[in-house]
């Protein structure tokens, strides 16, 4: 199966490395100096909470062409960057397109790609990229499928990663998962702000800690009054009946790396994707019921510009 990873961000590089190692026929598309040093250079990553760094040989290209046929392209950008990409996909003879990261309009999408199979997943890696490496971590797992609740792809996405060490969990109601997604990142994210990206600072903070957990769950009861399910469920149990348990994971990511890894690091370098996902959560949820008090206190730290 021929595969190429569209972005080599972070996503996009730890993608493509653990296709690579697994002997799968991947190619990245990087761009700019970032493209010329994955040539010279391969794509090397220095992998948190592992104390090892790899080197990939991964071929890559810095554009897509009309003919260059894919068996499936995984879009690893930020969703600001997605609009400019469409056209390309469109012209692009390659059938699957796999959306991997946040993404609010899954459904908006798969309308702008009508002649295409449009698919979503989220791989759950963090970390930044930097001149000449990207400093990250990845868990093996990958949320991945349709928006329409049909399980024909499903055997499909399992030969794409089969010989590999993803571990997947095929979810074909990616339109709820990915804005629950999104309801649950952005506490988080609008602390990373108040923090100076720095979660450090409210490790002893029990208002704040406890602020983060009551805002995601007033965001995913906004969902649910607009007729989308909460995926899944047990975030839902997080942040109501397991809050302690919720409590006691923010403290670990204060007094830890996980706190800059899972979310001040992208809250910092994707400002503009957090800003828009912002936007636009606030905008679907503006005919609610369901009161906000907590995330409306913590939403103003978020910067607009």
């Amino acid at each position: 199966m021929k595969i190429l990873v569209y972005g080599a961000g972070v996503l996009g590089c730890n993608l493509a490395h653990l296709l690579y190692k697994s002997q799968k026929n991947v190619t990245l598309l990087a761009r700019g100096s970032w493209y010329e040093d994955i040539k010279q250079n391969g794509v090397t990553i220095r992998h948190k909470f592992r104390i090892r760094n790899t080197n990939d040989k991964i071929p890559v290209i810095n554009s897509l062409t009309d003919q260059d046929i894919y068996d499936v392209i995984f879009v690893a950008l930020q969703y600001t960057q997605l609009d400019s990409i469409i056209s390309i996909l469109n012209q692009n003879l390659s059938k699957n397109i796999v959306f991997i990261g946040n993404n609010i309009n899954a459904k908006g999408y798969i309308d702008l790609l009508k002649e295409k199979n449009v698919l979503f997943g989220f791989f759950s890696a963090g970390g930044k990229r930097n001149k000449k490496y990207v400093d990250s971590f990845y868990l093996n797992e990958m949320t991945i499928g349709r928006t329409d609740n049909s399980h024909e792809s499903d055997e499909w996405i399992k030969s794409i990663f089969q010989g590999t060490k993803m571990r997947l969990t095929i979810q074909n109601k990616m339109d709820d998962w990915l804005k629950s997604h999104v309801a649950f990142i952005l506490p988080f994210v609008y602390t990373a702000y108040y923090t100076e990206y720095n979660y450090r600072k409210i490790k002893n903070n029990k208002t704040i800690l406890y602020e983060i957990i009551d805002s995601v769950r007033e965001y995913y009861d906004a969902l649910i009054q607009l007729g989308y399910e909460v995926l899944s469920k047990s975030d839902y149990q997080f942040v109501t009946s397991k809050k302690i348990k919720c409590y006691m994971f923010l403290k670990l990511c204060c007094y830890t790396a996980l706190g800059d890894l899972c979310v001040c690091d992208h809250a910092k370098n994707g400002k503009n994707e957090m800003i828009k996902l912002n936007s636009e959560f606030r905008e679907l949820i503006s005919n609610k019921m369901v009161e906000t008090p907590h995330a409306d206190f913590l939403e103003k730290y978020i910067p607009y510009k």
